[in-house]
């Protein structure tokens, strides 16, 4: 079985990191597995050479140069002699869908969603965004054989936004094995004051603004902490500006860009991990935290829903509410005891449902009944 994976750049993103951590696991399990690049960057191709994963380099092309592109795709999978191409984000899943339609290689295609593309607020509004649905909406029914989804929310954006059929769902896996491995590196807070981590982008989706409000709410009960907002992005200035505005300049950090190595490490050191998106196709830093036995905080939305149990895994609160998410904060800086509970279970529902070799066997699985023209046998969770 030969599949080659097609995405848009191998920048550090979501989507990216999922094919660096599943595909490994699948060539191990005898899949020969390959990655075709539509542009730069190109941060992650060490990661997939050094596991003997070929990065294929499409000539550079604009990126509505899609019967170009298509051409170059369908070309590699004949050269390749690929059985199946498998899409990620919106460009490789134009051009896949036109390699199908206009039948420029026998290849099966396939897709996987990642997030919430067309969900009020996610993007900006507007003709661009419209007609790229409208694009998909025409382009994917018969140009994609199997679709897939990295969890129930986001499989049900995408029947409703583009009118699609059935969709499966495989949610994005965690390398237990990496997990455990990770080194604490980073100093703990003076004082023994508790750690809180926000992993992710600095993006408007993923609600530091929310956090830091909550911050500002427990800074004025004198709540005893540290708190380290781990990732880049284009907020940086913003969110700066805003941590000097509500005075937590002596409490709060951003440490700009991270290597997924450094950023697990950050993780590990905290005491607490909050996660307050306002949108969240599956939610994978809040797994990761899970599995290195965290306590974690998410909102309710999208697939952070079907992680965290409320309670027993971890706590979830409403999205863009900073007074519900400060008194979640204060209930685990009040108690030792209910950190390590919930720590526990975290871990124990990442191993039970989310590690590498059950979503990598489910891969697997999909793959086959794709080949043998079989039912498809993967259930939702």
């Amino acid at each position: 079985m030969r599949v080659m994976h097609v995405i848009e750049s191998l920048g550090r993103g979501g989507a990216e990191q999922l094919l660096v951590t599943l595909l490994p696991a699948l060539k191990q399990r005898g899949i020969c597995v390959s990655v075709a690049v539509l542009k730069s960057p190109l941060d992650l191709k060490e990661s997939f050479e050094s596991a003997g994963i070929h990065v294929h380099l499409l000539p550079a092309r604009h990126k509505w140069n899609l019967l170009g592109s298509s051409l170059d795709l369908a070309r590699l999978t004949r050269l390749e002699e690929i059985d199946i191409m498998h899409a990620h984000l919106y460009f490789p899943a134009i051009c896949t869908s036109i390699v199908k339609l206009l039948r420029l290689s026998r290849v099966i295609t396939v897709l996987t969603f990642h997030n919430l593309a067309y969900a009020k607020g996610v993007n900006k509004d507007g003709l661009g965004l419209r007609a790229k649905r409208l694009l998909a909406s025409l382009l994917y029914p018969a140009g994609i054989d199997c679709k897939i989804a990295v969890s129930n929310a986001v499989a049900s954006h995408y029947r409703s936004a583009l009118s699609l059929g059935a969709i499966e769902v495989v949610n994005n896996p965690v390398d237990i094995v990496e997990i455990d491995s990770v080194s604490l590196t980073l100093e703990s807070p003076p004082n023994s004051s508790l750690h809180l981590v926000l992993p992710g982008r600095l993006v408007e989706e993923k609600g530091h603004t929310d956090l830091l409000t909550a911050l500002k709410m427990l800074r004025e009960r004198s709540a005893n902490f540290q708190v380290t907002l781990a990732g880049g992005g284009p907020l940086a200035d913003a969110l700066a500006a805003k941590i000097t505005e509500l005075e937590l300049g002596n409490i709060v950090s951003i440490t700009g860009v991270l290597e997924h190595k450094r950023m697990l490490e950050i993780i590990a050191s905290a005491d607490i991990v909050v996660v307050p998106s306002r949108f969240e196709g599956f939610g994978l830093t809040a797994t990761e935290a899970m599995a290195l036995s965290k306590p974690v905080i998410v909102t309710a939305v999208g697939g952070l829903l079907e992680i965290v149990e409320d309670g027993v895994s971890g706590l979830v609160v409403p999205q863009q509410d900073p007074r519900n998410l400060a008194l979640a904060i204060e209930s685990l800086i009040a108690s030792e005891v209910l950190r390590e509970d919930l720590g526990l279970a975290g871990r124990k529902r990442v191993e039970s449902a989310f590690a590498l070799p059950l979503i990598a066997q489910e891969m697997h699985a999909l793959y086959a009944c794709i080949l043998n023209a079989g039912p498809l046998g993967i259930q939702s969770r």
